[in-house]
């Protein structure tokens, strides 16, 4: 896992050089567009623990969130890369992650926007099989729930832009709402939008909840005039 100071320095984040060798490592937030703090140090990188927080726009994480966030990649496209780096087998990798549960192959990001804890210790991982499958199996409930209402949400999003003419920037926030949950919406939100009278189970309504809603809209604008 890399240093996460160093690679920020790398990545020519400003820092407050001064700091460099405190606990507390300060850098200009390059995030923090245009606000108050733009341009001052309110970006605090924490070395031994590997985590870093911006106290102007709250964007917080671990090394690989604040990889993701620089080099503007999926999580997993960030840990091929090190994995790359470190020599080891991609191969035997995704053998090992093949055999896992799918909740097992959910990250800490991914499980904290579920409210859960990353409390996997090898411990737990090999202990009680009966508890663990429970645990891993609920995880995965609560996981699939929560990308379907961002399926929903994203096709919603995509059947109105393409009713304004605003596809290209549909496309956009799908993508960048895919970057937030590391999870890539656009396939399913394509095929569902695609399938006509036999939507996928997680897409039923969804048509007819965006036209009611243009339909709220327009007869509103109708009662104004």
């Amino acid at each position: 896992m890399p240093d996460i100071v160093d690679y920020a320095v790398s990545a020519g984040i400003t820092v407050r050089s001064n700091t460099l060798r405190k606990e507390q490592t300060e850098f200009v937030c390059p995030w923090c567009e245009n606000t108050l703090s733009k341009g001052k140090y309110k970006l605090t990188l924490n070395r031994s623990r590997g985590v870093f927080r911006c106290f102007t726009c709250g964007i917080n994480g671990g090394v690989i969130d604040f990889i993701q966030h620089v080099e503007q990649k999926s999580r997993e496209e960030v840990l091929k890369n090190l994995r790359e780096k470190s020599g080891l087998d991609e191969k035997l990798h995704q053998k090992k992650q093949a055999k896992k549960h799918p909740a097992e192959r959910l990250n800490t990001s991914q499980l904290g926007l579920i409210g859960f804890r990353d409390s996997r210790t090898p411990r737990l991982r090999y202990g009680d099989y009966t508890y663990r499958k429970s645990l891993n199996e609920w995880i995965w409930a609560e996981w699939t729930r929560f990308i379907d209402c961002k399926k929903r949400e994203a096709l919603a999003h995509l059947i109105y832009s393409i009713q304004i003419n605003q596809y290209q920037q549909a496309l956009d926030d799908i993508n960048q709402m895919s970057k937030d949950i590391d999870y890539d919406l656009l396939p399913e939100v394509f095929e569902a939008y695609g399938c006509g009278n036999q939507p996928r189970t997680w897409a039923i309504g969804v048509h007819k909840w965006v036209d009611s809603l243009q339909d709220s809209y327009l007869k509103t604008i109708e009662n104004i005039k």
